[in-house]
């Protein structure tokens, strides 16, 4: 008799998929401060709590699509609800994108480093990704990206602010890959967060292959009611529709995200705080010698921490034993010393600021001692 995994589809078995092990461990020591993952360090506003647990009420009745909270956010953008399709986070709305767009052998262009999940979610659904690295200044590389394109490639990934780097794609660079032609998944996780925001939505409606995606956990702090929606043609949003999960968005956070978007003045103060944050970090660390911190418009900065000359790895363990959870960047294709740092509450940015110079000077005296 045939084990079970002789039946698993061959792109399965070979997939490496993406690990939420630092979650599990994040949650196993809440006495650590978490500055590893992007979330927003403020928590949800009254407003959310109040219509969450009036939400709670009707825990006994299925979801529907969401078309309030689509209506909401179709209209902000110049569209209607038609064009929004609501997804379990955006990890949820990747998955959908790509296994409506790719199959086996279908390949997948991704400028890297950037967001993992791509790479991972592409892999399950057996495409070929074909990487594109980004220039040594870390912007995408336009003529790289051009003639990686071939008659396979199904769908391109641009996030924009990129996770980890932090900067936008021009849009002279956007519309050279939108004439390609191709599905083109247009990643504003970050956007409202922008020194200037400046979404992208309308552009579908004169390049309907360009999927726009975007996400209530950044900005907005609601990671853990897994909000995020994707604006699109209307004609793509009949197949997505076909490919998710029904009842995929669930009541109580559907009531989460339209009173986040009812609470500007919480929407402004959390704004308001990452952005100062983040140059606060930004600063800080490019006063070290040696050291240096990437501008950044979303609510993260990446550190090029090379000069220590230890593994990403090891300066994480290194800082959890401090009291912080930070990101080693191995993972998004980055060379070693590179980490990035989730901006926090003031206090905890301040923290950081102390406890990662502590880091350097205990390095640099075992350094001297061997």
């Amino acid at each position: 008799m045939k084990e079970a995994v002789e039946f698993i589809n061959p792109w399965v078995l070979t997939a490496k998929p993406y690990s939420d092990r630092h979650m599990d461990v994040a949650w196993e020591h809440p006495e650590i401060l978490r500055m590893m993952s992007n979330e927003n360090l403020l928590g949800p506003s009254q407003a959310v709590l109040d219509a969450v647990l009036e939400a709670a009420k009707l825990g006994n009745l299925y979801p529907g699509s969401g078309p309030v909270l689509r209506q909401r956010l179709g209209e902000a953008c110049g569209l209607t609800a038609d064009n929004v399709v609501l997804g379990n986070g955006s990890t949820d709305v990747i998955n959908f994108v790509i296994h409506t767009f790719i199959g086996p052998g279908d390949e997948v262009l991704i400028p890297v480093p950037t967001f993992p999940m791509y790479e991972s979610r592409a892999r399950v659904a057996g495409g070929i990704v074909v990487e594109v690295p980004f220039t040594p200044e870390f912007y995408w590389d336009m003529e790289a990206i051009l003639a990686a394109v071939t008659p396979k490639t199904k769908l391109i990934f641009i996030c924009s602010p990129n996770n980890p780097t932090g900067n936008r794609i021009k849009d002279e660079d956007l519309i050279r890959i939108l004439d390609l032609g191709i599905p083109t998944f247009f990643d504003e996780a970050y956007y409202e967060l922008e020194n200037d925001v400046e979404t992208k939505a309308s552009w579908i409606k004169k390049y309907p292959h360009m999927v726009v995606n975007r996400t209530f956990s950044k900005a907005f702090g609601l990671a853990g009611f897994r909000v995020g929606y994707v604006l699109c043609d209307t004609q793509l949003a009949t197949y997505f529709n076909r490919v998710r999960f029904p009842w995929n968005v669930g009541n109580l956070s559907i009531a989460a995200a339209l009173a986040e978007l009812d609470d500007t003045e919480s929407q402004e103060f959390k704004r308001k705080t990452i952005i100062e944050g983040r140059n606060y970090i930004f600063e800080e660390i490019n006063k070290i010698p040696g050291f240096k911190a990437y501008a950044s418009e979303g609510n993260f900065v990446l550190i090029d921490a090379h000069v220590l000359d230890r593994p990403s790895e090891e300066l994480r363990e290194m800082m959890a034993a401090k009291g912080i959870f930070i990101r080693p960047m191995v993972g998004h294709r980055m060379a070693k010393g590179f980490i990035r740092i989730t901006v926090g509450r003031p206090d905890q940015n301040e923290f950081f600021i102390k406890t990662f110079k502590e880091l350097i000077r205990e390095i640099k005296e075992s350094n001297r001692g061997t």
